[in-house]
């Protein structure tokens, strides 16, 4: 079985936990920030759909088909892409915590298993590292414009 993780440096962020978690979970204004998925379509209910419009690059636009995994308010949220047969499995979390009352630490990282892991990590990894980390800025930029309001 094989196994590999991408992941985005942490973030920290000067807005304060409530106010970084509402931005994440309203995925119907992520089209005005998040440029790696820009359209995501779900409830966040632990064993519900969510289907996520992705950019992998100016060139490579795709949809995929997960099911949310993990999900504590304020805390984190995953989803995940599950094929059969041991093909793959890709989980990807994003989670917040308090530093204090006016500062959020984000973390975001996907791991993946399967026979399809070295394929993947090849066509792929690149791609998601930049878009994880683009994330993680447009975050924090949005975030911050919005502190104190």
């Amino acid at each position: 079985m094989f196994k590999s993780t991408i992941a985005a440096e942490p973030i920290e962020i000067d807005a304060p936990l409530a106010q970084v978690w509402a931005i994440l979970i309203d995925v119907d204004h992520y089209t005005h920030w998040n440029p790696f998925t820009p359209r995501v379509e779900t409830t966040f209910a632990v064993g519900s759909p969510a289907t996520l419009h992705v950019v992998m690059n100016p060139r490579h636009k795709r949809i995929q088909y997960e099911v949310i995994t993990a999900y504590e308010a304020e805390r984190h949220f995953a989803w995940a892409s599950i094929m059969p047969l041991g093909l793959l499995r890709a989980n990807r979390w994003q989670m917040i915590e308090a530093l204090d009352l006016e500062r959020t630490r984000y973390r975001t990282y996907e791991t993946f298993e399967g026979l399809l892991v070295p394929l993947v990590m090849a066509l792929y990894r690149a791609d998601v590292q930049r878009g994880f980390e683009a994330v993680a800025h447009a975050l924090k930029q949005k975030a911050q414009s919005h502190a104190g309001q």
